[in-house]
């Protein structure tokens, strides 16, 4: 009988131990979920790199564009505006935060200007005003340069606002989503958390 008890006793404490850590691994309820990035998405993600040639794609006007956009005339306007997240067009143009969170601490990063005239083209400042980096929009991709002409980041667009961000290199740097939390290919969140776009 007290063996009996003892067993019982053990598989109750496990189902509390299992519902405890079920309830603390929630998310927020209604917070989309990140997908994971299986082995075959992964492949194939690096497969569309290789296959289009987007490592070595060649831009003839990225050094007349970083030259032209090096500072923005308008950062304090535009610092305010992306402050406000006011993404409206004004005066021709978008601007767009770029942000990243730290201790559920939104900051702003840095802020995109598209122009209305050309949008496959975003230039992303610091917030001082200086040319941080170029990203050429695609319907599959984006591809970003920095103010140097390197590639630095590839980024594909996934569902419910997550995107799956590879270095210039080809290598997978994780995935992030629009508030800023970087999470693996799991769909874990990292330790410290960024957005760069």
């Amino acid at each position: 009988m007290k063996k009996l008890f003892v067993i019982f006793g053990c598989c109750l404490w496990l189902v509390l131990i299992q519902n405890i850590s079920a309830f603390a691994g929630e998310e927020k309820p209604g917070a989309p979920q990140p997908p994971q990035i299986t082995n075959e998405k992964l492949r194939a993600y690096k497969e569309f790199i290789d296959n289009n040639g987007i490592k070595e794609k060649e831009f003839p006007n990225l050094k007349t564009d970083i030259s032209i956009h090096e500072k923005d005339p308008n950062y304090k306007e535009n610092v305010q505006r992306a402050l406000d997240e006011n993404t409206d067009s004004i005066n021709g143009y978008k601007v767009r935060p770029n942000c990243g969170k730290k201790n559920d601490i939104k900051i702003l990063l840095n802020y995109s200007v598209i122009y209305d005239a050309d949008p496959q083209k975003e230039f992303i400042y610091n917030i001082s005003g200086t040319l941080y980096q170029i990203a050429y929009v695609y319907p599959e991709y984006k591809a970003v340069y920095s103010n140097l002409g390197r590639l630095a980041q590839i980024i594909f667009p996934l569902e419910n606002d997550f995107f799956c961000v590879f270095s210039g290199k080809g290598a997978l740097q994780g995935i992030v989503d629009r508030e800023g939390t970087l999470y693996n290919r799991s769909g874990k969140p990292y330790a410290s958390e960024i957005r760069q776009e």
